[in-house]
């Protein structure tokens, strides 16, 4: 936004937090004005579409009057994809991730199911209480509680790992890395605000989780485990997780091959480090692989570096431990629990720092 004012002749500062904007025109004599900001879901095609527009304006290629009424058109546009689209990409999600996490089969196919039923509330509970946030709590107790309906009456499986791989998608794991840079960065009143959130919607989820828990608790066969899947079957959940992730993230089809190619390279990355180095480390190198490839898609084509990395980052975000640690908590094993908040921080740390790093390595030409 400043770059922006900048290109049109005019003086103002911006301060920006994720639910605020606070902006001061030179001689306006109302002095600074507040914005309340609701983001929403992310969708990297929208951001792309007004990175583009924004830039035609700053080359002075189009007047401000039409690229505002550009911005308008381009924020009131629909959905990228439909709605049996995200449906899939929500299932195979929460697949791939119950994979990543050490599920076998039974608990795989429970996940999908799951996953449908995520998607199902989000439908419905946008439409009869958009302005309520009730898709964290509902996800957590529904889940929770068909995983073990199912694992009680139809096969006997982890339920536990099944609910975790299913609200894999509405975790605030990206949340907690985006505020960690932020407060690594300085920026202390976005990455509190931020983290304050995240920890909000994970409190949320654990709340519907532990209800379901003790409403149904007694319903969970003794002794189930999961049994894990082979490296060929991980590594080709790798190759259709980031697919997914474009479709939740709601990017141009034309980044689709560089999306998954970034969330390959960084996969990878950082589980051939873990196995050797630990997961700290393997954070840290994911990450910066993750951030060293994102940069030269930024400089290269002029673009954001957000539109590759926020889908590569969500395959090693530490959404899974903060939900281990509060589950923990709520089976009254407090060692347990801490030692997963502890685990959750200092991962979430890795990443940041790695993406940091290849910022210094490799900056891209601008703050997106």
């Amino acid at each position: 936004m400043q770059r922006v004012s900048e290109s049109i002749g005019v003086k103002a500062d911006y301060l920006y937090t994720p639910t605020s904007l606070f902006v001061s025109f030179e001689g306006d004599k109302q002095g600074a004005r507040l914005m309340r900001i609701d983001a929403g879901p992310i969708e990297l095609g929208k951001l792309a579409d007004f990175d583009e527009a924004l830039e035609r304006l700053e080359h002075r290629q189009v007047p401000l009057e039409e690229t505002a009424a550009e911005l308008e058109r381009i924020e009131s546009a629909p959905h990228r994809y439909n709605g049996w689209q995200i449906t899939l990409a929500t299932a195979i999600a929460g697949a791939c991730a119950t994979i990543f996490l050490g599920g076998g089969w039974p608990e795989v196919v429970v996940a999908m199911i799951l996953g449908l039923m995520v998607r199902g509330l989000a439908v419905l509970l946008d439409w009869i209480a958009p302005e309520e946030r009730l898709l964290e709590f509902s996800s957590g107790f529904g889940c929770a509680l068909l995983a073990l309906m199912i694992s009680r009456l139809v096969y006997p499986f982890d339920d536990r790992l099944a609910t975790l791989g299913a609200l894999i998608v509405v975790l605030p794991g990206l949340g907690v890395t985006i505020s960690m840079m932020e407060l690594a960065n300085r920026h202390l009143s976005s990455g509190v605000s931020r983290m304050a959130g995240a920890s909000v919607v994970l409190l949320t989820l654990a709340v519907g989780v532990a209800l379901a828990w003790r409403l149904g608790g007694d319903l969970r066969p003794a002794g189930v485990t999961a049994i894990p899947m082979s490296v060929a079957i991980k590594y080709l959940a790798m190759m259709i997780a980031p697919i997914s992730f474009v479709v939740l993230f709601r990017a141009r089809i034309q980044d689709w091959l560089r999306i998954s190619l970034v969330s390959w390279i960084g996969f990878m990355a950082a589980d051939l480090t873990q196995a050797i180095y630990g997961v700290e480390w393997g954070a840290f190198i994911g990450a910066a692989a993750i951030g060293l490839f994102s940069n030269v898609y930024a400089r290269f084509f002029n673009r954001p570096s957000l539109i590759l990395q926020m889908p590569a980052i969500l395959l090693l975000v530490p959404g899974s431990l903060g939900y281990k640690s509060v589950t923990a908590f709520i089976d009254q094993q407090g060692v347990k629990g801490l030692e997963s908040a502890f685990s959750m921080s200092l991962v979430a740390m890795a990443l940041a720092g790695g993406l940091i790093t290849a910022n210094a390595v490799l900056a891209p030409r601008r703050y997106l």
